[in-house]
């Protein structure tokens, strides 16, 4: 018996010692991670192997509170390391990497940062909850003479330090990220020393352990002991916590004292003057209600009076996530006007009489506008305003009278030089923007897309995802004292897409003719690489998007000239055949483009590679990532013939993480199936994670 005691013991404290180092993989290497993973899974076994008699004693009565407490961490322990075990041969390179899985990694891997995280702690906790045992076996090794003594107090401040160091790993590690799913991604700070790491995660497993202990203790009714008035132990118990509190101080004054670094700096304040221009003049009050019939000169509707200038338009060659539609050309713009803020919900309702934002708040930006919504806005608002509209509405042809003072969308020209406020920067804050700074997906900040697999020096760390708008007031404003340029949601701007013009034009307004409109500064779903200044998305001009909203200004031309949006707006036509065009790696996209064909008797076209990428599924992580950073366009394999005979084109791609460079593809680039820029054809994506019912495709 005293021999399966030992051996029960060995088996736990291998556990212990192993919980710690399974949550330091980046020290450790994937491989080795792996091999300590089934290690850990072995052990688990045998220490259910050798308490199976506790099993049996699940099903006989007395359940106390203390039993209940201990035998429902056992179950819930029980199903976390089940789901690490299953989601670790899911995504393993190397131990089983031989086994035929495929698909599901996404999941897999959220599923294990998940569980991984819920295992520190339940482990941590069955292990106070079993602490008297291991305290009597040390006892009876040691043969401790005084239970009572100073050591033993010297000892309990010691577990008392160890919790208040926990608290701040805690908090220091952001636990509750990975705990509550709040981001997809383990973040490692290269600064940190590796000692330290393994010190914070072992301060946690004490301080989750002396909660099991001593809650235990009290659901047992007993009593956790006073101390007595003995100047040697009150010392014994406080130098530890004195020595921890000094250390934690220490740490947090010096952070604070200590040059920003580069996760926690703020944006310098980029309202540094262009040489040729700069905001001048900004009306607080925003009551458009109260806009009186004047041009320009007397405006008074809070908006901000921009000087014009010249400046670079596009990014540079060098800017990480650039398209190749942003080629930098130099571009002159006018003074004009621009509010402050994104047209609220409120505003639109109170003039178009409907709603049709998918997030409700009057306060909120409106969206699910199409472009053609958003001219008539404006029209309407000049109107109502005794403003000379700006545009003429004729069925899907828009015309602009440039001389006009009413109201009106932003050339994207000026979009960008207002967005920018002086700066070259990919966003207005610099080289990089936070989700405390900006509404968008913050699980995928700026660059993140090369820390997929090693966590390096990001310059923002991934933050909040609100999974909706927020108010037009949200955040700081740029130099130029305007809200929310990046996010919240995208804005339409006047210009039909199409390659830029030449160098030193002077307030361009876009393409003569196209297909798809524009809309800049990205929105509240959208990754901080799509919110770049120079990034430019594209849309149908006579759809809204639950994403994309839109801001007015103010800027007459003397002499400005009549410019008609020729195809401004899309019509539909059924007549035309229907082409599905897909690209599959796992087959489900493959499977759903079928159903797809088969229900509507639409052509298939699958898009393959010359080369084509691996079937290895760790492989083709790193192919994809390669691919992603240098914004690469493989070589296709074969191309539709007849192009022509479509009007409209479905295409598919899969949908992850890692290998989804195709996205942006999708979104923009689909000329390299329809060999030929400007072709009238209704455009979508449809994209997968698992197979899904063709209901479900929009």
């Amino acid at each position: 018996m005293r021999g399966m005691t030992k051996i029960r013991m060995g088996a736990d404290i291998c556990l212990t010692v192993l919980l710690p180092v399974l949550m330091a993989e980046i020290l450790t290497g994937q491989e080795f991670h792996e091999w300590a993973g089934v290690a850990m899974a072995v052990l688990f076994i045998i220490h259910h192997a050798l308490n199976w008699r506790w099993w049996k004693s699940i099903w006989k009565g007395g359940y106390r509170p203390l039993r209940f407490v201990g035998v429902m961490l056992n179950l819930l322990m029980l199903a976390d390391i089940s789901a690490l075990v299953v989601s670790g041969i899911m995504m393993s390179g190397f131990v089983f990497a031989w086994l035929p899985f495929s698909g599901g990694m996404i999941f897999s891997r959220r599923l294990h940062l998940f569980a991984s995280h819920w295992g520190l702690i339940l482990m941590s906790l069955h292990l106070g909850l079993h602490w008297n045992m291991a305290v009597k076996l040390g006892g009876r090794l040691g043969k401790r003479e005084n239970p009572d003594g100073p050591a033993v107090w010297l000892a309990r401040g010691l577990a008392a330090a160890v919790s208040l160091f926990g608290i701040y790993a805690f908090v220091r590690q952001n636990m509750a990220d990975y705990l509550f799913l709040r981001t997809a991604f383990v973040f490692w700070d290269e600064t940190k020393m590796a000692f330290l790491f393994l010190a914070e995660v072992i301060a946690m497993m004490g301080l989750f352990t002396a909660v099991g202990h001593y809650g235990s203790r009290l659901l047992a009714g007993g009593k956790c002991g006073q101390m007595e008035q003995r100047v040697l132990k009150c010392l014994a118990f406080l130098i530890p916590v004195f020595l921890c509190a000094a250390v934690i101080l220490w740490i947090g004054f010096g952070k604070q004292n200590a040059p920003s670094d580069s996760w926690g700096a703020a944006a310098e304040d980029p309202s540094d003057v262009w040489e040729n221009g700069a905001a001048q003049e900004q009306v607080p009050d925003n009551g458009l209600a109260e806009i009186p019939g004047s041009g320009m000169a007397g405006a008074t509707d809070g908006f901000v009076l921009v000087s014009g200038g010249t400046f670079v338009m596009g990014s540079p060659e060098d800017e990480p996530w650039r398209s190749g539609d942003e080629r930098q050309h130099t571009v002159t713009v006018s003074d004009f006007y621009i509010s402050p803020y994104e047209v609220t919900q409120a505003e639109y309702e109170a003039l178009a009489g409907i709603n049709p934002s998918s997030f409700e708040g009057e306060g909120l930006p409106v969206d699910s506008v199409s472009w053609l919504d958003a001219v008539t806005y404006c029209n309407l608002l000049s109107e109502r305003s005794g403003l000379t509209p700006a545009y003429r509405i004729d069925g899907g042809t828009v015309s602009w009278n440039r001389s006009a003072d009413g109201y009106r969308l932003p050339t994207e020209a000026e979009w960008e030089y207002a967005c920018r406020a002086g700066t070259a920067t990919p966003f207005n804050t610099e080289d990089s923007i936070s989700a405390e700074e900006s509404n968008y997906w913050g699980s995928y900040p700026y660059m993140i897309e090369e820390h997929y697999f090693e966590q390096g020096n990001l310059e923002t760390r991934p933050g909040t995802c609100r999974y909706e708008t927020v108010a037009v007031d949200s955040f700081e404003p740029n130099g130029y004292g305007l809200y929310n340029m990046h996010g919240n949601v995208g804005e339409w701007v006047w210009d039909l897409y199409g390659e830029y013009g030449a160098d030193g034009q002077a307030d361009p307004a876009g393409a003569e003719t196209g297909n798809l409109h524009i809309s800049r500064g990205g929105g509240w779903n959208d990754f901080a690489k799509n919110l770049r200044s120079a990034y430019r998305a594209t849309s149908q001009g006579g759809r809204g998007a639950y994403n994309i909203g839109f801001r007015l200004v103010r800027g007459a031309l003397p002499d400005g000239g009549v410019i008609t949006g020729k195809g401004a707006v899309q019509t539909e036509s059924t007549d035309g055949g229907v082409l599905i065009a897909y690209f599959s790696w796992g087959g489900n996209t493959r499977g759903i483009a079928e159903e797809i064909a088969s229900q509507t008797g639409a052509d298939l076209f699958e898009i393959t590679c010359v080369e084509p990428y691996s079937d290895d599924y760790n492989t083709v992580l790193e192919e994809a990532q390669r691919d992603q950073n240098a914004q690469a366009r493989p070589e296709l394999a074969s191309h539709v013939e007849n192009m022509e005979q479509y009007d409209t084109i479905l295409l598919g791609y899969p949908k992850s993480s890692k290998v989804n460079h195709f996205q942006r593809f999708a979104q923009k680039h689909y000329n390299m199936f329809v060999e030929g820029r400007g072709s009238k054809k209704q455009f979508f994506a449809f994209l997968f994670v698992s197979v899904r019912s063709p209901s479900q495709v929009r």
